[in-house]
């Protein structure tokens, strides 16, 4: 299992590596990723499920940014990324403050996607490939959490949303973050924003990266999208299928956490708790937690 028993021995080689003191070392999320903070790095650590080359891609893509001028979180200099370490791919970042007491707004969020949208696409391709249809199926099959009436309602949902995916999207297609978030970006020293966490980065609509900006603002509350579409400069809400978009999206984020959740945790009560809302009306807006 992915858990913090096996990932701090990881982390404890690591800092070997990079000069670190481990007894130093701060958890700050173990869910997707095990995230430690080392003094003035960042060790990401990533199950052994998720192969090397798609983490080879992830730097490849931040070191191209960095040449773009893009504003992102820069990879810790002096090794040779990404890691590989007891079969667990490993990346180190340069730490930069996590905005608690500057929060990243939306409005800077809409500022950082419309640069990103008008990028062209890197010449050396994107860590992963774009597909919710086929990722929400493949999550159900491969949740433990689920019981057989999840798994139905689950499928039906994607039945009736699938065809969105398949219809042509305003602001077209190019390189997308995939998951642009208020807590996917931070600042720098002299408060400057950027983006980070480029793992789901792929090219597809750029529509989607605006769908998933707006769940996060309804379902997590405190943060308003009409700042983020101010300062996008385009305005999503006037597409008949934007709602729908939005769904899916909520529907793979339900499906990808309920594949990732242990039976009895913490999470696989949030998920439980988002499904509940999904089978009172496709259309509610029951607040989530963040996993």
């Amino acid at each position: 299992m992915f858990v913090e028993e096996r990932t701090r021995p990881v982390l404890d080689k690591v800092c070997k590596l990079i000069d670190r003191a481990p007894d130093q070392a701060v958890l700050l999320r173990h869910h997707t990723n095990a995230v430690y903070a080392v003094s003035d790095v960042v060790v990401k650590i990533s199950p052994p499920a998720i192969p090397l080359d798609r983490i080879r891609r992830v730097v490849d893509l931040v070191e191209w940014l960095q040449d773009q001028d893009f504003p992102t979180v820069p990879l810790h200099p002096g090794i040779q990324q990404p890691l590989h370490i007891d079969g667990y791919p490993v990346t180190v970042w340069q730490r930069l403050d996590a905005s608690a007491a500057r929060p990243i707004t939306t409005a800077e969020l809409g500022l950082l996607l419309r640069s990103l949208h008008a990028l062209p696409l890197p010449p050396a391709g994107v860590p992963t490939a774009l597909d919710p249809v086929t990722g929400v199926r493949r999550s159900v099959d491969a949740s433990a959490i689920l019981d057989g009436d999840d798994r139905d309602l689950l499928v039906r949902r994607l039945g009736d949303l699938a065809p969105v995916w398949e219809t042509a999207m305003p602001f077209g297609s190019g390189l997308i973050q995939s998951d642009p978030q208020v807590r996917n970006a931070l600042r720098r020293d002299d408060g400057t924003p950027v983006l980070a966490d480029w793992d789901s980065a792929s090219t597809g609509p750029r529509m989607w990266d605006i769908a998933t900006v707006a769940v996060h603002c309804r379902r997590f509350g405190s943060h308003d999208f009409g700042d983020f579409v101010t300062a996008y400069g385009r305005d999503p809400r006037s597409w008949d299928h934007f709602e729908d978009l939005c769904l899916l999206r909520e529907l793979q984020m339900i499906a990808t956490n309920a594949r990732k959740s242990a039976p009895g945790s913490p999470a696989a009560a949030e998920v439980h708790h988002r499904i509940a809302g999904l089978r009172e009306d496709l259309q509610e807006l029951t607040a989530w937690s963040i996993l």
